[in-house]
């Protein structure tokens, strides 16, 4: 049975991902996500499928999905992707009417999601559009899978991340003949991760003991309750605000999705939520405070820095990376901040320690070569990813395919 992959967005570039996978009797779509940019990005318009199959739940996989799911389509994901999903779903649609920006579906398309969703778990195999298909871990965060299409001997990976972490248990390889696998991090490397965590919960630690306050800017998912488990072995007074503690209650659904649940919990137990504005007077007398945005371009961060900024004692560390254009890569850069989101005044001084550690979710370039090399495949499709050619002399070997948007790749 031939079959062809033909990427509507995230091939050249990371984020807004959308592939189709067109076979004899029928087509899927792979992700189908949004680039949160001012204003967002889209991929481009996906055609009637048999089905979208979700790989996880950030939004520049699932960012779009709700549209899908308004034609009726089954939309296949893990069961805890599907809860996510949703959530993120809503915080876009009241983004997209704060910031002014095109809704990029109808309310009613989150219903749709809700009732088109079909779980799927590894070990199991679905039937959809022709294709027969099954899933494993991805590592990248909570419910994150890469999908296997054994009659075509192809593995479509997803965003995947090769070692352990907090939350997450790390993705292995698996033998296939075509592999399309994720390469945001073309040409750069990880440190160590837990030597990174230890140099974090130092620098926690020291700040706390010394009177400061730390701010940890962070994504909602996934990294926030990540760094809620790093900080709780110091028995420091921690909260948490923003979208991150509607994920933890999630993650609490799903045992079987988290590496370690009961230190999950144990976190979530120590740590103080804030639940209305008015709380954050409370918070700005803790020691530690996890908060979104993770890029600093919105959200009650602002706030935070806006009251630390000039405390020399206190820090701001950052745990993501920073895309050019962020105001968080504003302060990397410059050590200055707008305070505003959309604020068209000059950036002001940060004045308290600024430090930044690796946590990606990512594999890094060694690591993405280490599982192409596990998988043994013959051909090698990389997507989502900005510095694809960095991969050309280590992957020398496979054939190797740097498709652009809209271009048919044959799978087999």
């Amino acid at each position: 049975m031939s079959a062809t992959l033909r990427y509507l967005g995230g091939a050249s570039e990371v984020g807004r991902i959308g592939a189709v996978l067109e076979g004899d009797n029928g087509r899927l779509l792979l992700d189908y996500g949004l680039q949160p940019d001012d204003p967002p990005k889209w991929p481009l318009p996906a055609p009637d499928v048999d089905a979208l199959l979700l790989t996880h739940a950030h939004l520049d996989h699932c960012g779009l999905v709700p549209k899908i799911a308004s034609r009726g389509t089954p939309i296949v994901s893990t069961p805890v992707t599907g809860d996510l999903a949703e959530r993120m779903a809503q915080d876009t649609l009241r983004v997209a009417e704060i910031e002014n920006y095109p809704l990029p579906f109808h309310k009613s398309a989150i219903s749709d999601l809700v009732q088109n969703h079909r779980g799927i778990v590894p070990g199991n195999v679905e039937y959809r559009g022709g294709f027969e298909f099954n899933v494993y871990n991805a590592g990248h965060i909570p419910g994150a899978v890469m999908y296997n299409f054994p009659q075509e001997d192809f593995l479509f990976t997803g965003d995947i991340h090769t070692v352990d972490t907090q939350l997450t248990r790390a993705a292995k390889p698996h033998q296939c003949k075509t592999l399309a696998i994720e390469s945001t991090y073309g040409g750069r490397e990880h440190p160590d991760r837990v030597e990174t965590e230890k140099e974090l919960i130092d620098s926690v630690e020291d700040t706390v003991n010394k009177g400061g306050q730390v701010v940890l800017p962070s994504f909602g998912l996934g990294r926030s309750q990540e760094l809620l488990m790093l900080v709780e072995k110091l028995g420091v007074e921690v909260w948490l605000d923003g979208m991150g503690r509607d994920i933890a209650r999630i993650l609490q659904k799903y045992p079987g999705a988290i590496r370690d649940f009961g230190g999950m919990n144990k976190a979530f137990r120590n740590t103080k939520f804030v639940r209305y504005a008015r709380q954050r007077k409370a918070a700005m007398k803790g020691d530690v405070i996890v908060t979104t945005s993770g890029m600093l371009n919105g959200g009650p961060v602002l706030h935070y820095l806006s009251e630390i900024r000039k405390n020399s004692s206190s820090a701001v560390f950052l745990t993501g990376f920073q895309v050019p254009g962020t105001n968080g890569h504003l302060l990397k850069e410059t050590g200055k901040l707008r305070l505003e989101r959309g604020d068209t005044s000059p950036p002001v001084d940060i004045n308290c320690q600024l430090k930044s550690f690796d946590l990606s979710g990512h594999a890094g370039h060694s690591q993405i070569v280490d599982f192409i090399d596990k998988c043994n495949p013959e051909k090698v499709i990389l997507y989502h990813g900005d510095n694809r050619e960095a991969f050309k002399e280590d992957l020398k070997d496979y054939e190797l395919v740097l498709p652009q948007e809209n271009e048919h790749i044959q799978i087999n």
